[in-house]
């Protein structure tokens, strides 16, 4: 088993964070490949065992293996969340430890096994649980957790309530990944790429708002039209892209995201310069763009 590497971390921590913009990049989740091993491991017991006609071990062995395999899945669960969350100042933590009920899975895994398929009795049993919990834990660490503190001075920079900020920043990041699946079902590579862009930009709003949350109350409306009203020209367009493509409608759909991607960058600088967010104005230069345009 190679080195464990620390995977928790506290979310609304200030120090060493990962811009949000890059966050994942280049990587995916990590995978439980340990569970997975141990679940193929047993086919051959399992196989003898059937041969021998011994039930019981059998129905222990698969119920096993079944687990071994649920432990898996649940730890890869957490390691998405937990890339989901890389990165950000502020966020609310997964209310499902998958991590660890995936680690109490594969030790309830390895109990069952110990208990009806060995010889080794309840003692030993208990013994491979607890070292399959350890190891699981060792191996791939804690869920994140939420660090309050931050989170409550956030709040008060805001004037609003933690659960508020949190809903605010939780809305736009869902609206984000809205998006991005929107994206997926276009064909052009190059539009693709403009609306990674522009994700990336609203990430690195969101990004802002976290370092500094006093203007995270006005920005609100303006994320939700602008990111609602991206998600919905995307999907419209991907629904058409094959009589439109080459069209003027075409060329209308690439000036929106055009705009939404200058704006997003604008208001990335405003706040960097501690500026007040002329939020009124971007919208209603959305709101024209896209009656002018005629792709909403």
């Amino acid at each position: 088993m190679s080195a464990p590497r620390p995977s928790s971390r506290r979310i609304g921590g200030a120090g060493g964070a990962v811009p949000s913009t890059a966050a994942g990049a280049g990587a995916g989740p990590r995978r439980a490949w340990i569970p997975k091993i141990f679940a193929v491991l047993f086919l051959w017991p399992l196989v003898i065992r059937l041969l021998g006609f011994d039930g019981l071990p059998a129905v222990a062995i698969v119920v096993g293996m079944a687990l071994f395999w649920l432990a898996a899945m649940l730890i890869e669960r957490g390691f998405a969340a937990e890339a989901e969350l890389a990165g950000r100042r502020l966020a609310q933590a997964p209310k499902l430890p998958a991590k660890l009920l995936g680690s109490a899975a594969a030790a309830a895994a390895a109990a069952i096994v110990g208990l009806f398929a060995t010889p080794g009795g309840p003692l030993l049993a208990a013994v491979y649980a607890g070292l399959t919990f350890l190891g699981c834990r060792l191996a791939y660490g804690s869920d994140p957790r939420t660090d309050r503190d931050a989170v409550a001075q956030a709040a008060g920079r805001a004037g609003m309530k933690p659960a508020e900020v949190l809903a605010v920043l939780d809305e736009a990041n869902e609206k984000i990944r809205g998006i991005e699946q929107a994206a997926a079902g276009l064909r052009s590579r190059e539009l693709q790429e403009r609306i990674a862009r522009i994700a990336a930009r609203a990430r690195a709003v969101l990004a802002e708002l976290e370092k500094d949350p006093k203007d995270i109350s006005r920005a609100r409306r303006f994320l939700v039209t602008y990111l609602d009203g991206t998600r919905d020209v995307i999907a419209k367009y991907a629904e058409q892209q094959h009589e439109v493509a080459l069209t003027s409608l075409g060329e209308n759909f690439r000036r929106v995201l055009d705009t939404i991607e200058k704006v997003f960058e604008e208001q990335v600088e405003v706040l960097k310069r501690d500026d007040r967010l002329d939020l009124e104005v971007q919208l209603e230069v959305l709101e024209t763009q896209l009656r002018r345009e005629g792709v909403h």
